[in-house]
């Protein structure tokens, strides 16, 4: 099945850059969102050099004729809707500095599924998301059910106690977990913290500590 579904996602992938830059040849693509060097810089920090956000296309905007203004992220190309993507976060001294949003953020984890886990990374999260709607992104739920299980850190049932500790996520909800990550540390002085349970944030560690060394362990649907 992860077969099928890799070319599945593969070919949605080409066919949505093949469309891409027919509408960009005819003038019709969204604008594309062009990262100050700031924002690109805290970007390959954040990952820690696992993703490259100048190797992606990335589109302010939707596609045309698509009545469709939330985000996505097909291999290779992001459409950001209705989200600016860049914003001026106020420093010291009056000073602003553009930051990425969470949503690109969202999108760019996306971008890293597809390089560590494989394009089926689309199937699994357009299947997600029809399923289960907006709850697909509750990572803090897709933990509780994992601990509630007893499920392991080494991923089986059972052992001394349950735990949500490397527990392995969905992909739409690991994508919202490390972007309420990044809102957390590096958004406005306000942003409040993923979550007040020491167990959530033992897991928010132990995906960031995967996402920054390309290691899909806490990803469901991983090759092993």
């Amino acid at each position: 099945m992860s077969g099928i579904a890799d070319a599945l996602g593969r070919a949605l992938g080409a066919v949505a850059r093949a469309a891409d830059r027919r509408l960009d040849a005819l003038g019709l693509a969204p604008p594309p969102l062009d990262l100050p060097p700031e924002v690109r810089d805290d970007l390959r920090a954040f990952f820690a050099g696992t993703v490259d956000p100048t190797a992606v296309t990335i589109r302010r905007g939707h596609v045309p004729g698509v009545p469709h203004t939330r985000a996505f992220a097909l291999p290779g190309l992001i459409f950001l809707g209705a989200d600016p993507g860049v914003v001026g976060i106020g420093g010291l001294a009056g000073s602003v500095r553009p930051r990425a949003t969470p949503t690109l953020v969202h999108e760019l984890v996306h971008i890293w599924q597809g390089r560590f886990l494989g394009p089926r990374y689309v199937v699994r999260a357009l299947g997600e998301q029809i399923r289960l709607g907006r709850r697909a992104y509750d990572w803090r739920a897709a933990l509780d059910r994992r601990a509630a299980l007893g499920i392991t850190p080494a991923g089986a049932p059972g052992g001394d106690a349950p735990t949500a500790r490397r527990a392995a996520l969905p992909v739409e909800a690991h994508a919202q977990l490390v972007s309420d990550a990044y809102a957390a540390r590096y958004g406005p002085p306000r942003q409040p913290a993923p979550s007040g349970r020491d167990e959530h944030l033992r897991a928010v560690e132990d995906v960031l500590t995967g996402l920054r060394a390309g290691d899909a362990c806490t990803l469901r649907g991983r090759t092993v």
